[in-house]
């Protein structure tokens, strides 16, 4: 089914069937391994949740979903950046396909849901990869597994964007050899390309899309016979891609050229967030310097400065790791060592003066923040080895006695050796804790418990190791005897790495109580109490306070972050933040936000926040100023949290007057409707005067008086305002982008060249090399 086959090749019917019957068991049996690893996540109690994943990906696809049911397009976030083009942005995932399953189920399921289908899908991607280049059913089965839930794609169970596109990786891989080898329709071959590497793109991480370009490109130069053709198709195929993706592409784009994105690109900003070398240990061990999954159980103040905490763990397995050993140095596993090394190589980011050179001489490499990104190509390439490791193995144990024996005089000393140091571990376990406490004289008691809890963690991994390396021996062995056969011996090992990865991989799956998430805290409750519009503000203290969550458990952890306004919660309680978050942030906004509210800034700039709506200000400090009224006063977890009322607020459209100051004598404004994206006022005025309205100022907005057009100008940095003639006046501002529209128009004409593609395609008679 998915054998690349030479014209001369022959499948018996039988074979057939049979390929076809191994695959639907395959594909069955990833559906069954799937749903029960998630199986606390089925019924919605619980909600996958880590880090971003609570306050980024929750609020704002609920809020796209309840902005598609009301009928209107997901243009508009007015409730963060005091508005902020929520379409635009690649976290929602609008025009990817997939989406889709937040219109059909509850919320809390659908969020659920969406997640578990694409480690399902992920499963059955590699799988059909492997199977492409011919290797048998245990080791692309091994594969499939192995690539699902290694420790890489687990991670970023949090990011919904880089696991929405990775998992289309081991496809386009698939669909591009065959183009490559010239196998198949070209036309179609193309058409598909292009459509996968969209649909990776609208999943929403574009240093996935950046990275499969070069992968691709470089494969085509080793494995091409025909390479201007391949390198022809290759531009044809990522052309046609960013045709069909223009809808969302442009849109991000214009987004990109405001933010902060293409303003901070020195390489100190874009190499943050780098894969130290040192950590190179968690792929054979999971959690060597803790588990920043688990509660409580990782901190920087043990391990320094030199971490990142995007990725949890790229563990890949104990037996993986073996059998990426194992596989050969053919052409395929040179080229596939040569990528592993080159994309590791770029995650270590400014470890190595590498990263540096490739940040000057790469384009694009300049616009990709956080290098450990780059982990994605390493572990699907490892993974790619894991499986051809252990097809040669098992094809030495009916074809190769010879190496078969060498396999096994490898593993005896590994395993004397291992067993001897574990031992020794164990045998001197407290003095290792010992050996290690005292470089952190002063530090809380409480870091101790840590350090000793890690470290035991690391001991119970390092015989699991020698474990697995004792089962493998063990199988091995029992082959070479003759009491378990090929297909018995595969069955075992897959599942000795099912079991070290579904163990190891469980404790990154953290979950919260559905109530969590929509349950409102006692401080959104008591502004929910407040029907006037307004916006509130919390303060770059409480907003780096909010960074490292504190609670009894996880989920009180959540909730308590929540009360005290962890960015971007708010969003589902239909409540307007001043700032909020994002992976790219509105550069003049968050300038202004981060100089502005400094300590020693902050009283100068507080008239700014109620010329600016603001009426509710969070800080962890008191705030002693006139106009400020103390309301509320929490103290948990170690955490400082004050709430004030701004009695100088001015309200959300008010009149200016020819020093653009507030003017409340010429006219009265009143808001009759307020829709994301679709404002409508009031204005009664005596003379002209300038109508300023407290929502971001941002291409695609327009303003009609009366139903006539009229000029809205960027106005106190940020914001919008427009002329207004004497009289009483119906005005209106909505938002209507063109990017959108020019994307629309262009991603609807590479459809249809996509479509022309894969019926010439598919209406060809003779295609090359069928």
């Amino acid at each position: 089914m998915y054998s690349c086959l030479k014209p001369d090749d022959v499948r018996k019917p039988a074979n057939e069937l049979r390929g076809f019957l191994t695959d639907v068991l395959a594909i069955s049996l990833f559906l069954l391994i799937t749903l029960l690893f998630f199986a606390r996540f089925l019924t919605g109690d619980q909600v996958i949740a880590f880090k971003d994943l609570s306050r980024y990906f929750y609020p704002l696809r609920y809020l796209m979903v309840a902005q598609v049911k009301a009928g209107h397009l997901p243009l508009w976030d007015p409730y963060i950046f005091c508005g902020f083009p929520l379409l635009a942005t690649l976290q929602i995932g609008f025009f990817y396909p997939l989406t889709v399953i937040y219109y059909l189920l509850p919320f809390n399921l659908a969020f659920n849901y969406y997640i578990i289908l694409h480690y399902f899908l992920a499963n059955c991607f590699m799988y059909a990869l492997l199977r492409h280049f011919r290797l048998g059913w245990p080791a692309a089965f091994f594969g499939g597994l192995t690539f699902a839930f290694s420790g890489y794609l687990l991670s970023v169970s949090n990011m919904n964007t880089s696991l929405s596109s990775v998992i289309w990786l081991p496809l386009v891989v698939l669909v591009w050899d065959r183009v490559v080898n010239n196998y198949g329709n070209l036309r179609l071959n193309v058409a598909v390309s292009s459509l996968l590497l969209a649909l990776m793109f609208l999943g929403g991480e574009p240093t996935v899309f950046y990275v499969t370009f070069w992968f691709l490109l470089c494969y085509a130069l080793v494995f091409a016979g025909e390479k201007l053709k391949a390198l022809a198709a290759l531009i044809g195929a990522f052309a046609l891609s960013l045709g069909l993706i223009a809808v969302q592409l442009l849109p991000f784009a214009e987004l990109s050229r405001l933010s902060d994105r293409l303003v901070l690109t020195g390489f100190d900003v874009v190499s943050a967030r780098s894969f130290p070398p040192r950590e190179l240990l968690t792929f054979i061990f999971p959690y060597f310097f803790g588990n920043a999954a688990v509660f409580g159980g990782y901190t920087a103040v043990l391990i320094g400065k030199t971490y990142q905490d995007w990725l949890i763990s790229p563990y890949l397995g104990t037996l993986p790791l073996i059998f990426v050993l194992c596989a050969g140095w053919k052409r395929l596993t040179v080229f596939l060592w040569g990528a592993a090394l080159f994309s590791l190589l770029l995650a270590f980011g400014y470890y190595t003066p590498f990263y540096n050179l490739i940040y000057h001489v790469i384009p694009g490499v300049s616009l990709i923040r956080y290098p450990v990104k780059y982990l994605c190509l390493t572990s699907f390439c490892l993974v790619w080895l894991s499986a051809l490791g252990l097809e040669r193995l098992l094809g030495a144990f009916e074809a190769d006695e010879e190496r078969y024996k060498n396999y096994l005089r490898t593993l005896e000393p590994l395993i004397v050796l291992a067993s001897g140091l574990l031992l020794a571990a164990y045998f001197y376990a407290a003095r290792i804790v010992a050996f290690f406490a005292r470089y952190y004289n002063g530090i809380p008691a409480v870091f101790f418990v840590l350090l000793s809890d890690i470290i035991e963690f690391n001991l119970r991994s390092y015989f699991n190791l020698t474990a697995y390396l004792i089962v493998l021996f063990l199988l091995l062995l029992a082959a070479r005897l003759g009491r378990i056969g090929k297909h018995t011996l595969a069955c075992l090992l897959i599942l000795a790495a099912a079991a070290d990865l579904l163990a190891n991989g469980s404790s990154i799956m953290v979950g919260a109580p559905a109530g969590v998430f929509y349950y409102a805290p006692p401080n959104y409750a008591y502004l929910a109490r407040d029907k006037s519009p307004y916006r509130f503000f919390y303060t770059p203290g409480l907003a780096a306070a909010n960074r490292a969550i504190a609670g009894d458990n996880y989920g009180a952890a959540l909730y308590n972050a929540k009360d005290n306004f962890a960015a971007n919660w708010h969003v589902p309680y239909q409540l307007f933040d001043f700032f909020g978050y994002e992976s790219i942030e509105p550069y003049l906004l968050a300038t202004f936000y981060r100089g502005a509210f400094k300590p020693e800034t902050f009283q100068a700039n507080l008239k700014n926040l109620s010329l600016f709506n603001v009426k509710y200000i969070f800080a962890v400090e008191p705030l002693n100023y006139p106009g400020l009224k103390l309301l509320r006063h929490k103290y948990q977890y170690g955490q400082n949290v004050y709430a004030y009322e701004n009695k100088k607020v001015l309200p959300r459209a008010y009149l200016l007057n020819e020093r653009n100051q507030p003017d409340f004598k010429t006219g009265a404004v009143t808001m009759t409707n307020y829709y994301p994206g679709d404002i409508e006022l009031n204005v009664k005025l005596m003379r002209p005067a300038r109508l300023f309205l407290s929502e971001a100022y941002y291409p695609g907005w327009r303003a009609e008086v009366d139903g006539n057009s009229a000029e809205i100008r960027r106005t106190a940095f940020f914001f919008s305002a427009i002329k207004v003639g004497p009289g009483e006046h119906k005005v209106k501002f909505v938002y209507d982008p063109a990017s959108l529209k020019i994307g629309a128009g262009i991603s609807l004409i590479s459809i249809m060249i996509l479509l022309g593609l894969a019926w010439k395609g598919i209406g060809d008679k003779n295609p090359k090399g069928q």
